[in-house]
């Protein structure tokens, strides 16, 4: 058994671990250790944050940010994000929960700490700060399938997009079939996404780079396209946010969902058709 093997203590029944923190201890805060425990939520908010996150060191301050839009993922953030950031990050290592923000100059909803035991302790999960086009999957997170259904999911709900194409080959064609996509600027975590999705069983499709429209940096797009994928997907991960699970709603419920809708377009005609279903019956 090596050194390493031996600080770490392993949990049979949730086979989870932890770590005592070695490396780096934040700005002002030596001696006072930043524990972490590596769990289902853990992993994925380590996958929120490869999507949506961003870690910033300067000389003069340690940032943690996480946003989304601010009309479809609003809710996605107050209802499940922020509520588990709190409970595994926030009230143990600031003593108190955060809230969320709206931005409505820059249409985003989300929060910022400034505060270097945050931004230590994701860098001790195996984040990196700075650009996401360096991004991995930390390796502790890769070892467990369990860890890593948690951690794509995570990712999934704030990069990825389901989404519903035609058959082409029949006249008038509703968007009928679901395809599960991410798109990442980071080739070495599109690579370990594309793996470990075939690790548990996936057959992900590899599409071309290309170039993205904000900074032309080269997308590496992941496409889920076969129906047993998307039922494997639906039923062994699935999705956390709204904004992807109206358009299953959609989809189940009319058989087809059309393309560049807004999730209260979704939800108004969701409502719709729950009011109609318990209007009494015309004698």
């Amino acid at each position: 058994m090596t050194l390493a093997h031996r600080k770490m203590k392993f949990n049979p029944k949730a086979v989870e671990w932890t770590k005592p923190f070695k490396r780096g201890y934040p700005s002002g805060q030596r001696g006072r250790r930043v524990s972490v425990y590596l769990d289902g939520d853990v992993a994925e908010l380590v996958g929120i944050h490869l999507g949506d996150g961003c870690l910033s060191i300067t000389r003069n301050y340690q940032e943690y940010a996480l946003s989304g839009d601010l009309s479809e993922e609003r809710e996605y953030l107050e209802r499940w994000v922020i509520p588990m950031f709190n409970e595994k990050v926030a009230i143990p290592l600031l003593g108190k929960p955060i809230k969320g923000k709206p931005n409505p100059i820059n249409g985003v909803y989300g929060f910022h700490i400034f505060n270097p035991k945050v931004v230590q302790y994701f860098i001790k999960l195996g984040l990196k700060h700075g650009s996401k086009m360096e991004a991995t999957i930390p390796p502790e997170i890769l070892r467990s399938k369990r860890l890593v259904k948690r951690l794509l999911r995570g990712l999934f709900d704030t990069d990825g997009t389901i989404y519903f194409e035609k058959n082409y080959s029949i006249k008038q064609s509703k968007h009928k079939r679901p395809k599960i996509k991410i798109g990442l600027t980071s080739p070495k975590l599109a690579l370990q996404v594309k793996e470990a999705l075939e690790d548990l069983g996936f057959h992900p499709m590899w599409k071309k780079p290309y170039k993205g429209k904000r900074d032309l940096n080269p997308v590496y797009s992941i496409v889920l396209h076969r129906k047993s994928d998307i039922q494997k997907w639906f039923y062994e991960v699935g999705f956390k946010n709204p904004k992807h699970q109206t358009k299953l709603q959609i989809w189940r419920e009319f058989g087809s969902c059309p393309p560049k809708t807004k999730i209260a377009e979704r939800k108004k005609l969701l409502r719709a058709v729950t009011l109609s279903n318990l209007r009494p019956f015309k004698r």
